[in-house]
């Protein structure tokens, strides 16, 4: 599901079909998509692998092409050792530093990566889309239960009442539903040091 068919499912749960009349603006639905993906990618990121090569000399390792990184999980570097040599390193302000300085080869960075929900396409998996439906239509929903707080309106303060109660229904779901995703691909950290 791309974003303009996620964007139709989310207006379909809420009932704002209308293009003519909508509540929600498409800002206002695509922000409340991209926090719930923000959200989905740190309990279900994408697990990544990349070669990197070091630069003779120095510590810094030039990650600049790992585009939607969320956290690095380590480095391996020299490569193909017995046990894997993984280098203690540093990640600070988006720079990454080993411990020890490099020789020019590859280095190898496993690290975890942000979902992606655009126009063309998903890295979401079929099965988690629900997901994304549940907290952006809790979120909308909650929002519009704020904003019409002291406000006059058809429905009067049942309007307010019933978005509320909705809304936090759907996101007790949406927890629920995180939860359990963490639980089946939760990344175990380990660590191998060569003794010297």
């Amino acid at each position: 599901m791309n974003l303009t068919e996620m964007k139709a499912r989310v207006r379909e749960d809420l009932q704002d079909m209308d293009s003519e009349n909508y509540r929600w603006t498409d800002d206002e639905v695509e922000g409340a998509i991209e926090r719930v993906v923000t959200e989905y990618s740190l309990h279900a990121p994408i697990e990544q692998q990349n070669d990197i090569a070091t630069t003779e000399g120095d510590t810094e390792l030039d990650i600049s092409s790992l585009t939607g990184l969320l956290e690095i999980e380590s480095v391996e570097f020299p490569i193909g050792q017995s046990p894997k040599y993984l280098q203690r390193f540093e990640y600070w302000a988006g720079n990454l530093y080993l411990q020890d300085e490099g020789d020019g080869e590859d280095s190898r960075v496993r690290w975890l990566k942000k979902h992606a929900l655009t126009a063309e396409a998903t890295t979401i998996p079929i099965e988690h889309e629900e997901i994304i439906v549940l907290g952006a239509t809790g979120y909308l929903a909650m929002s519009a239960s704020a904003y019409t707080v002291d406000r006059a309106s058809i429905a009067g303060r049942y309007g307010t009442t019933s978005y509320r109660a909705w809304g936090k229904e759907r996101l007790i779901r949406y927890d629920r539903k995180l939860k359990a995703v963490t639980g089946t691909s939760k990344v175990i950290p380990h660590q191998l040091y060569t003794e010297e």
